[in-house]
């Protein structure tokens, strides 16, 4: 794999130097019975080297110790670690951009692509509109942003956006039967993200790693349904990579590739995987502030299949809910 060239790396010239896009694609909630799937994509630019002989620009995002890190979000984030990392990154990348969002609301409306309208309509999400920041200080923030910004100019990097779909229970249900696959409903918050990428930024060239799930190994068959007005190019398809090149007539590029751990190997990805996990657990502190407090005080869940299935039955136990309604918020695969 190539090294992505660096501002620094790079001989002084004159004129303006050639730009590439880097982005990732991550997910956060693809496998629980319970809370939503989300999405994330980021997106950077950066000068860098000509790519050969099928090598693949590396994105590498230099963390600040003790103030943020960009790591793959299982690796940043658990129930006894709490959201401090997965908030300094995700809020200090926000505020290095010029966003503070106050509470979750404004948070959603600006960052959000598609489905958080739809889950908050849901009665276990609508309750609450919590403030942000949540675990980490506020006064925090303008160091954790200072420290943001200067990773990124180490790295050579320029933090251009990232953004997320989310897919509420009630809504995952619905496409998962119009689809019949659960990768489907994946694939497609991928492609909204994908396609944004393409609108945004393929006319200066883009390098998109997605983090790959389960064992799909071809995927230029969706890839010619997303992009209708591109063509699929297969550069390689592999137990571990899938890769492919689209382009238009017009000269727009964008290099796809589908990697398994492509989150410990891309800090696009890792960004990308943090937002997302960030949000999904946002959506999970409000579930569960829902249904504990109306079932007289269980212990909450994070959803996962086997204490999902624990916290339903406690629900049912409690009497809040019947079988018929615990099915409206629990995903059937």
């Amino acid at each position: 794999m190539l090294r992505c060239v660096t501002l620094a790396d790079l001989e002084p010239s004159v004129g303006r130097k050639p730009t590439v896009i880097l982005a990732g694609i991550d997910e956060a909630g693809y496998g629980p019975r319970l809370g939503p799937l989300v999405v994330a994509g980021s997106t950077f630019r950066t000068t860098a080297a000509q790519t050969n002989g099928g090598g693949w620009p590396e994105c590498r995002f230099l963390s600040e110790p003790g103030l943020v890190r960009v790591s793959d979000s299982k690796a940043a984030y658990s129930p006894t670690k709490g959201l401090e990392a997965l908030e300094a990154a995700v809020l200090g990348f926000a505020a290095a951009g010029g966003q503070r969002p106050e509470d979750l609301a404004a948070f959603l409306k600006t960052y959000a692509v598609e489905g958080a309208r739809e889950a908050l309509r849901q009665a276990w999400y609508a309750s609450r509109n919590p403030r942000l920041p949540l675990a980490v200080a506020a006064a925090a923030l303008d160091a954790i942003s200072a420290a943001v910004t200067k990773g990124l100019a180490e790295a050579g990097l320029e933090h251009l956006w990232s953004r997320f779909a989310v897919v509420d229970e009630v809504r995952y249900n619905e496409l998962v039967l119009r689809t019949g696959n659960k990768a489907m409903v994946l694939f497609g918050r991928n492609a909204i993200l994908m396609r944004r990428m393409w609108e945004d930024y393929a006319a200066e060239g883009v390098y998109l790693t997605v983090d790959r799930h389960g064992g799909r190994k071809f995927y230029a068959g969706l890839l010619d349904m997303a992009f209708p007005d591109a063509g699929i190019k297969v550069l390689g398809e592999t137990d571990d990579e899938s890769a492919y090149l689209l382009t238009a007539s017009d000269g727009r590029a964008m290099h796809v590739r589908f990697l398994v751990h492509a989150e410990t190997a891309d800090s696009a990805v890792a960004l990308s995987s943090m937002w997302a996990k960030y949000v999904r657990e946002i959506f999970m502190r409000l579930f569960n502030d829902y249904w504990v407090e109306r079932a007289g005080g269980i212990k909450p869940t994070a959803g996962y299949w086997v204490d999902g299935e624990r916290f339903l039955a406690d629900l049912r136990a409690s009497g809040v809910v019947t079988d018929a309604e615990a099915e409206r918020f629990t995903r059937w695969k």
